[in-house]
């Protein structure tokens, strides 16, 4: 279940009324430019950009954009190739060689509650189950946001437009760190935590919308408290806390080197180990753009 929510959350929280606690400003420590951090979450409206409240000219006053990976990049038949190949489970790991009849029964009618009835799990089956979470909590959105377009990449869009106006665009990470993180837990993990998935569908859904809830009023630490709860301690080091570790090192040392817009997923943000704080730690001033 834990690995369902970090999935649905990264779906779900951007597609909502986005407030201005997503956008901040990092300066102090000699900085002659201020920096900004954005919390994002990877699969977005781009029309959200039209209700962040400074993000227009937090975004004109920067030379560079720094997102989790190079969008572009991840789009290229190399990091396609790359991708498809950590989320391939090994021969012996299979769906069909680790799921009994009756969970592939269950499985079945899970998929074709959200895909349609044509689809089965044996389509899956060379997948590790972390990326068919993905791919079925993609499904699920577009169950709860039906206009939503999954076409429409917003860290993609932010990406472009840094491009098309000549700002340098980097990654905090590379592919491989990030299949790592998404795709990295062990096999038995991840099959556990698709078939809970599968077991409490309708609560999913309600799960769902109450972080939905908490985002919508602002409150990101709830919603961050909200995530702690899904993820044991192992998941939380992988998936947050030793990323926030790498990305610390890069923001101050380029602090105050080249102002820069840092697009980020907003869990990362918040919390004992989020940049926003560790960054303070640090003693940078980091405030909410109103």
């Amino acid at each position: 279940m834990k690995r369902f929510i970090i999935t649905l959350l990264s779906i779900l929280l951007c597609l909502l009324v986005v407030r201005a606690e997503l956008l901040w400003q990092v300066s102090g420590k000699g900085i002659e430019r201020p920096s900004y951090l954005f919390g994002t979450h990877h699969v977005a409206p781009v029309d959200m950009l039209d209700s962040i409240a400074g993000f227009e000219k937090a975004f004109g006053s920067v030379d560079a954009v720094y997102g989790e990976l190079v969008m572009s990049e991840m789009q290229t038949p190399a990091g396609q190739q790359q991708l498809m190949a950590a989320a391939t489970a090994p021969a012996d790991s299979t769906l069909s060689s680790l799921l009994t009849p009756e969970q592939t029964d269950s499985l079945n009618a899970f998929l074709q509650k959200y895909m349609g009835p044509q689809i089965s799990a044996a389509m899956f089956d060379r997948l590790k189950p972390a990326m068919l979470q993905t791919v079925v909590a993609m499904a699920m959105n577009q169950v709860i946001f039906p206009d939503f377009d999954p076409n429409q990449q917003l860290d993609g869009t932010i990406q472009r437009l840094a491009v098309d106006e000549g700002k340098t665009v980097g990654a905090l990470e590379t592919m491989a760190d990030q299949c790592e993180a998404l795709f990295g837990a062990p096999i038995s993990d991840q099959i556990a935590d698709l078939m809970q998935v599968v077991a409490a569908d309708n609560e999913q859904m309600q799960m769902a919308r109450a972080l939905a809830d908490r985002y919508m009023a602002g409150d990101l630490d709830g919603l961050f408290a909200m995530m702690l709860d899904e993820m044991d301690d192992a998941t939380a080091r992988r998936l947050i806390y030793d990323r926030n570790d790498r990305w610390i090192e890069t923001l101050k040392a380029r602090l105050s080197a080249e102002p820069t817009m840092y697009v980020v997923g907003a869990g990362h943000l918040v919390g004992e180990h989020g940049l926003i704080g560790r960054l303070r730690s640090e003693g940078y001033t980091v405030t909410p753009v109103k």
